[in-house]
């Protein structure tokens, strides 16, 4: 568990993660003494693909130093909120919300959420030099072991010890923030998947080319300018914009499935009215067209809805609007002009001077429809048009993004915790806007800059507007609030009332509680997942880890204060999302005559010692008796299993149940 983690990252280089997947796809690139062969790649790829000689790429102080922490595992244990997590509205949710560093979160999410998050939105520091930005990191490297393993000098070394130890809020300190977690994010995406990331100037132009470098070029989708409220102390140009990045894993994989589109604004109101009034005159087409008119007038100019006034004949299809149906005037004189027999008076229609939109085909299907798809006016002497129905009408997302005042995204947590708690949030419809744009029905959306929950919140309230099931995960640094800090005072006064953990992150936990119990008080006859499950990311103090160093394998003594100090449900929830079942899962326990061991899917854990000849016994019965109970896995929580006898005589039964007439194949293995 930890153990080997500390054991794996001692071999780990910047170029790990990235060697194992050459390692996957090009074994035959990889020497005996595991070596890459370059000339060997270029040829394997050489008729595929240009090899160039020449580049562009973003360098800055301490970017290996990034790629190596991208590499090495995380040395935490995931541990439950047990009271929490056994919570009515939480003990079957699927979201999550981990407190802990992000760089760690993401490793652990790796390891069962590798490409399945379909959505990122982040909201990370800014680096504006006033919004307390500074690098720290609590690994303990040397400028010796640096130079080892960077392949840099020692001036360069002992450079990055400045930015990790004594902290910095530079250029190149931020980029190697980053870069680190970046690169993480990036592999957790689905192959459509979409990543967004807030920005201002300070930092706007570096994250462009970052983003570039971990995403590819090729996978830039937009750089949207965010209007915000004027600064009114501005020098010389008030900056009244921000930015949000958007990149794609694959934009080709996401072009595949079709293309982006939002219903243009005012849309729904018009035709919530439009119900209405179907209700109201029983589907009576022509009151309902001149009650719809006699609406839009009464509205004023500056009312969004009527910016669809034209939509104002109704049938049985819906509201539309009578649109051209002419050809566009582009010079051609082939364009149809076959004859349209107008219902009522029998004549054919007036002809448009550049002929019909449609070929004659087409048309008739039109006319065929029930209601038709073609407008006629009273008598032949006008010409027909075609109908555009409103609920169909879409449009392409902008670029700009314009919005209320930056106070309303303040005034909505506020309003759900206390004034003051949270400086610059964001606005949680915005965000739903886009998750309901990019995402689908049951797409699993990641913060990791989980900060004030906006993320969290926008996902439960675009599941409540469109009947989604999307499922949130929300990471944030447990960063301990400062009573003396003004900026802080507000928020550590909130929770000290509320009796909760004076840190960063419980902010976050009690929006996310608030804002779904009103969702449900508001909305008692909806289902819908409220609730979260709930995980600390815990770094084991320096007497386990001492223990952990000192443990004698060939010992005969378990140590059973090393289980007691993490506990069961920490390791198992730990070893569960290590095998891929992720955070929701839950592993049932199996008795095996008198000793707990825990079940789930392919995978059989022993945690505690006393496992017996008769618990094995037992183990091998469930095998042949019970057709359903299959593990291909058994897992040893080492430091309860230090008697090799123990262990022998597990492993000498699994091979004679491996050559039994199932033919199964159970792997085994002890974890530290």
């Amino acid at each position: 568990m930890i153990k080997d983690s500390i054991q794996q990252n001692e071999n780990t280089t910047p170029n790990s993660r990235q060697l194992a997947v050459l390692k996957e796809h090009f074994p035959s690139c990889f020497k005996s003494d595991g070596s890459f062969d370059v000339e060997r790649f270029k040829a394997e790829i050489a008729g595929t693909t240009n090899v160039v000689q020449e580049g562009y790429e973003l360098k800055f102080l301490g970017k290996s130093y990034a790629k190596l922490l991208a590499s090495t595992e995380a040395t935490t244990v995931i541990q439950p909120n047990e009271a929490h997590n056994s919570l009515p509205e939480n003990a079957n949710s699927e979201n999550i919300y981990i407190s802990g560093d992000n760089l760690d979160g993401l490793k652990h999410l790796l390891k069962s959420y590798n490409g399945a998050i379909k959505c990122i939105y982040i909201d990370p520091p800014y680096n504006t030099g006033s919004d307390g930005f500074v690098y720290a990191d609590n690994f303990n490297y040397t400028k010796d072991t640096l130079q080892e393993k960077l392949s840099v000098s020692e001036d360069e070394a002992e450079r990055i010890l400045d930015l990790t130890k004594r902290g910095s809020a530079s250029h190149s300190a931020w980029l190697m923030f980053m870069y680190s977690r970046l690169l993480l994010a990036r592999d957790l995406l689905k192959d459509d998947g979409v990543i967004f990331i807030s920005i201002d100037d300070n930092e706007q132009a570096n994250l462009k080319l970052l983003c570039d470098d971990v995403f590819g070029e090729e996978n830039f989708v937009a750089n949207v300018i965010w209007q915000k409220s004027k600064k009114g102390d501005a020098k010389l140009i008030a900056t009244t914009h921000e930015y949000m990045l958007f990149y794609a894993r694959s934009k080709s994989a996401i072009l595949e499935k079709g293309v982006w589109r939002i219903k243009k604004p005012g849309v729904d109101e018009v035709l919530d009215f439009y119900s209405e009034l179907v209700i109201k005159y029983q589907s009576d087409h022509d009151v309902i067209s001149k009650e719809m008119q006699k609406w839009y007038s009464s509205l004023p100019k500056s009312d969004v809805r009527t910016n669809h006034k034209h939509y104002k004949y109704s049938d049985g299809r819906g509201l539309y609007f009578a649109a051209d149906f002419a050809g566009p005037d582009d010079g051609r004189e082939s364009r149809p002009r076959y004859d349209i027999i107008h219902p009522i008076t029998g004549k054919p229609c007036k002809k448009p001077s550049t002929g019909w939109r449609w070929d004659e085909d087409r048309t008739k299907k039109a006319l065929a429809e029930e209601p038709p798809l073609i407008h006629f006016g009273p008598d032949e002497t006008t010409i027909p048009c075609r109908k555009s129905y409103l609920k169909f009408i879409d449009s392409e997302p902008a670029s700009t993004v314009f919005y209320k005042d930056g106070r309303t995204a303040t005034l909505s947590v506020e309003s759900l915790t206390a004034s003051g708690v949270f400086s610059f949030p964001k606005d949680v419809d915005i965000i739903a806007g886009y998750l309901n744009l990019i995402g689908s029905s049951d797409s699993i959306v990641l913060d990791f800059f989980s900060g004030s929950a906006s993320t969290a919140h926008a996902v439960l309230q675009a599941n409540l507007e469109h009947g989604s099931k999307m499922k949130f995960i929300s990471v944030q640094l447990p960063e301990q609030l400062d009573s003396s800090n003004s900026s802080q005072k507000a928020a550590y006064e909130f929770l000290k009332e509320n009796h909760l953990p004076t840190t960063l992150d419980y902010i976050g936990i009690e929006r996310i509680k608030r804002a779904g119990a009103k969702i449900k008080e508001e909305n008692p006859d909806k289902e819908l997942d409220l609730g979260f499950k709930h995980y600390i990311l815990q770094e084991p103090n320096q007497n386990t880890l001492d223990k952990l160093d000192s443990f004698d394998k060939a010992g005969m003594l378990a140590d059973t204060t090393i289980m007691e100090e993490f506990g069961k449900p920490t390791i198992l929830a730990t070893w569960l999302n290590a095998d891929g079942y992720g955070l929701t899962a839950q592993a049932a326990a199996i008795d095996l005559a008198g000793y707990t061991a825990y079940y789930c899917q392919k995978h059989l854990y022993l945690i505690d010692p006393g496992f017996t000849l008769e618990s094995m016994k037992a183990l091998l019965s469930k095998y042949d008796a019970e057709g359903h109970f299959n593990p291909e896995n058994m897992v040893l929580f080492g430091y309860s299993f230090p008697d090799w006898s123990i262990n022998e005589m597990i492993e000498k039964n699994l091979r004679i149940l491996n050559d039994g007439e199932k033919n199964l194949k159970i792997n085994f293995t002890v974890r530290y």
